[in-house]
């Protein structure tokens, strides 16, 4: 996974636009940054301030940005480095305001953290940070430093698609660029297809494959293709299904043209301006406009897998409880929630359950807004989903996605006794698994062992072989309903642990493990001292696809799970 251009930045911002004088805004940037909150409450002003600071001060509209007549300020935080404080304190220059040698003054403070403030003249001043001391015995020269240390938006790109965008019939121009709004579309679709000196091949293979990947289980689109009208000599973009042979994308939904001018931009645009992605902040503004929920997350990941393989900075402006959800299943994300109240903008980085829940609460979201999930797969406890979620990504080559095609929930093990697989509508005296949804799979450990361990108080185990009768009473009652069940042919999830992953674990040479044996208490494992949770994270990151072959009934099972979870989805079989 690339770096991206900004990680070693802050940026806070204050008396601009619906922002008071507390200064607030980005603690910090992640690879991907979801911006949160209701409308108007001054989420695309983030992206104002940090399009100012790539323009240098340059795009600053006193009407647009000002607040009551007040002159901002953007405090811009980042690390200080050797290069420009020995430009500024050189080793040889002794004497006036510094004591002695200005690089020993100086040197202490490389790598530390300075904060500059910005005005609308781009002026940066001294902010109250380590460097304030410098600054009260050396203001002149500290007044030097601040404008000689490089800006880290320096050299930066953004690429912006506003929220309201649309894809329009244009006539031919010499233009090669789309404009936020997706005005210029058409042209640059035109320009690959028929001119000689770009690559056809961007549009007729790329761009439809990118277009086809974000639609799967949806539409199938086999050919892009532009025709020039004949009465109004304007140019349009249509797109062919076979079934429904070529379509205006003029005339096509908005989730469609919306999404056709995300695509087009990262595909083509690149092409014409010779675009370094690793310096390019990619700002979207609320991708959920007239998506559905599964479209909307297969476009987030789609823009998350471009954004890991080019390391731009991802800016995402939403209010969508979609993107809330997809953004914290992301360990390279970061969600920031705008509010206004009392007459100010203020902007939180959610970190603990608790903003996530505020959120919530801010945007209204509630519970029985969320009607399905496109499945569930129910297991015991968090280990479990560990390892399924591990299996499915290899079996099916990282296209079933945890939260895009499938969702894992615990049954909680013991309290198995209190669920049924009744339609909700036949559940009375217990928990229906189908109340949640109607598509379920559950995986159970057989509990099976050959006994002979000591219980907790001292007693020793009798043996178990058989399945307990709620297990095989919810597996006839799921089964009925055509629901999935997978009772593990071995003891429990982790003898479906190969021996080639445990030896290593372990750091021992591969050897036996019986089909019953109490895998997390053997020996070889004591480091994790039968901390399931803690061997399932160490577990799944050594497994490979052969680990799952000829370990009991894993592959088997793990087939058809995957092919139950394509078919919740209507994906066709791979």
């Amino acid at each position: 996974m690339l770096s991206h251009p900004l990680h070693d930045v802050e940026l806070r911002i204050a008396d601009f636009k619906g922002f008071g004088s507390r200064p607030t805004g980005f603690e910090s940037f992640q690879p991907i940054n979801v911006i949160i909150g209701r409308n108007n409450a001054g989420k695309s002003a983030l992206i104002d301030a940090v399009e100012l600071c790539i323009r240098n001060g340059k795009s600053y509209v006193p009407l647009k940005h000002a607040r009551n007549g007040k002159p901002f300020q953007l405090h811009l935080t980042q690390t200080m480095d050797t290069q420009t404080l020995r430009q500024i304190f050189p080793e040889n220059t002794s004497g006036g305001d510094i004591p002695g040698n200005h690089w020993k003054f100086a040197a202490p403070y490389t790598g530390k953290r300075v904060t500059r403030v910005f005005g609308p003249d781009w002026q940066p001043t001294a902010g109250d940070d380590e460097f304030s001391g410098m600054h009260r015995v050396a203001p002149n020269i500290t007044k030097a430093l601040m404008r000689a240390l490089r800006s880290p938006f320096e050299g930066l790109q953004m690429i912006r698609i506003a929220a309201e965008r649309d894809v329009t019939p244009e006539p031919r121009g010499m233009g090669r660029e789309v404009g936020p709004n997706g005005k210029g579309t058409t042209n640059l679709v035109r320009a690959f297809l028929l001119s000689d000196d770009l690559p056809r091949a961007d549009v007729e293979v790329r761009l439809l494959a990118d277009l086809n990947e974000v639609y799967q289980g949806d539409s199938h689109f086999t050919q892009i293709l532009v025709r020039e009208d004949s009465s109004s000599q304007d140019w349009e973009i249509f797109l062919r299904e076979d079934e429904k042979g070529d379509i205006r994308l003029s005339e096509s939904g908005s989730s469609l043209k919306s999404i056709f001018i995300l695509l087009a931009t990262l595909r083509l645009a690149p092409a014409i301006t010779q675009t370094d992605w690793a310096k390019v902040i990619f700002a979207i503004e609320e991708p959920e406009n007239n998506l559905h929920p599964a479209l909307l997350r297969r476009l987030l990941n789609f823009l998350a897998t471009q954004r890991d393989s080019h390391g731009f900075t991802l800016l995402i402006t939403t209010h969508s409880p979609v993107c809330i959800d997809w953004s914290t299943k992301r360990d390279n994300s970061q969600i920031l929630h705008v509010q206004h109240r009392q007459g100010e903008t203020s902007v939180r980085t959610a970190i603990e359950y608790n903003h996530s829940r505020d959120i919530l609460n801010d945007l209204d979201v509630r519970a029985s807004d969320i009607l399905q999930a496109n499945g569930i797969i129910w297991v015991e406890g968090p280990s479990d989903r560990i390892y399924i979620k591990k299996w499915i990504e290899l079996i099916s080559q990282q296209k079933l996605i945890e939260g895009v095609h499938f969702t894992v929930m615990f049954y909680g093990g013991k309290l198995l006794s209190h669920f049924d697989a009744l339609p909700p509508n036949q559940s009375h005296d217990l928990v229906s698994f189908m109340s949640l949804n109607r598509n379920a799979a559950l995986l159970m450990d057989s509990d099976r062992h050959l006994g002979g361990r000591k219980t907790g108080s001292g007693r020793i185990r009798k043996p178990r072989i058989k399945i307990n009768g709620t297990k095989l009473r919810i597996k006839e009652e799921l089964e009925r309903i055509g629901g999935f069940v997978w009772i593990t042919e071995g003891r429990e999830v982790e003898n479906y642990i190969s021996e080639r992953v445990i030896a290593e674990l372990g750091g021992v040479p591969a050897f036996g493990i019986g089909i019953y044996e109490d895998v997390p208490a053997i020996p070889a494992l004591s480091r994790y001292k039968e901390n399931k949770v803690a061997l399932a994270h160490a577990a799944v990151e050594k497994m490979t696809l052969a680990d799952l072959r000829d370990r009991l009934d894993l592959h088997e099972r793990l087939v058809a799970l995957a092919a139950q979870v394509r078919a919740w989805n209507a994906i066709p079989d791979a």
